[in-house]
This record gives C-alpha cells, sequence and structure tokens, in this order.
C-alpha cells in the first residue's frame, strides 16, 4: 500500500477541523471537553484516528431531530418616532 493511500494513525487537529468542515478552534475545544480524546506526543496534541471516528459517529443526529425548534415571538416595542409608530399611525389614519 502507498503512503497516499495510507489512512493516517494520528491527526493533528487541523487535519480533523478540515475533515470536519470545523474550525480549528473548535477542534481544539472539542479535545479539552474529552469528546475526542487526544495524545500530546512530543508536545504535539495529536488525535487517533479511531477517537476521531468514535467521535463522528457519536455526534450523529437521529433522523427528524435535526431541526430546531421555533423560536418563541418576539413583542415589538413602539418607540415614539420610531418607524413602526409611523407606519401605525398611517394605518389608523386611512381607517
Amino acid at each position: 500500500m502507498r503512503a497516499t493511500e495510507q489512512e493516517a494513525t494520528f491527526l493533528r487537529p487541523s487535519e480533523a477541523a478540515a475533515l470536519t468542515g470545523l474550525s480549528t478552534r473548535a477542534i481544539y475545544r472539542a479535545i479539552e471537553r474529552g469528546e475526542p480524546r487526544a495524545a500530546r506526543l512530543c508536545s504535539r496534541l495529536r488525535i487517533s484516528r479511531e477517537s476521531f471516528d468514535d467521535w463522528v459517529a457519536r455526534s450523529v443526529v437521529p433522523a427528524g431531530e435535526h431541526t430546531l425548534p421555533e423560536p418563541p415571538p418576539v413583542a415589538l416595542q413602539q418607540v415614539a418616532g420610531s418607524f413602526r409608530t409611523l407606519l401605525a399611525h398611517s394605518k389608523e389614519r386611512r381607517r
């Protein structure tokens, strides 16, 4: 097997970021939380490929849970001289 075809045993945080589409900072934060387990080898942080793959597998969202809930309605305040106030007065005058 050639080196280019061989899968890396360890990933740099930047490589993990590229694979996931996350920022390097997000990867470091995930490591701090212990999500992908990392090792410090010769003062360099490395993530084992097995730990990385397990982390991704644990992060899978079940079908139907990927949508966000509807946000609650926001009550708008009318401020004197605001566009909403002027618009409300304009509508009242038309009636």
